[in-house]
């Protein structure tokens, strides 16, 4: 008796084993595939990287300081209206389009049989 209940439980061991093996191999072979499809992104070196400046910064340097040129400021706002456009994530919805229901007179007089029979359900 205390013999076959050992050999149940390293069978119970063993099968549990291989089922927590398998787990790690495919998260392996998950992970291996997702590394390999992925794209990769270029290396930026260090003298390509480009600094951010404070946004006042950026607008001081680059606005015009006459008046003659008004369509430059101009030209300045819109690509920086379209820049922040650009930016800003739009808001996207998961909820399906409901199409309003269609349904037949059959399907309303079955309705109307089943609330009105005595026993619930199919008859």
């Amino acid at each position: 008796m205390l013999e076959t209940l050992r050999q149940g439980l390293i069978i119970t061991g063993i099968g549990m084993g291989l089922v927590f093996l398998m787990i790690f191999a495919l998260w392996g072979i998950m992970a291996l595939l997702v590394f390999l499809t992925n794209p990769r992104e270029k290396k930026v070196d260090k003298t390509e990287e480009i600094t951010a400046l404070e946004p006042e910064q950026t607008i001081l340097e680059l606005a015009p300081t006459s008046i003659d040129d008004e369509d430059e400021l101009k030209r300045l706002a819109a690509a920086m209206a379209v820049a922040f456009a650009i930016k800003r994530p739009r808001p996207q919805s998961m909820a399906p389009i409901s199409q309003p229901e269609q349904s037949s007179s059959w399907l309303g007089v079955g309705r109307a049989q089943q609330l009105l029979s005595r026993n619930r359900g199919r008859n």
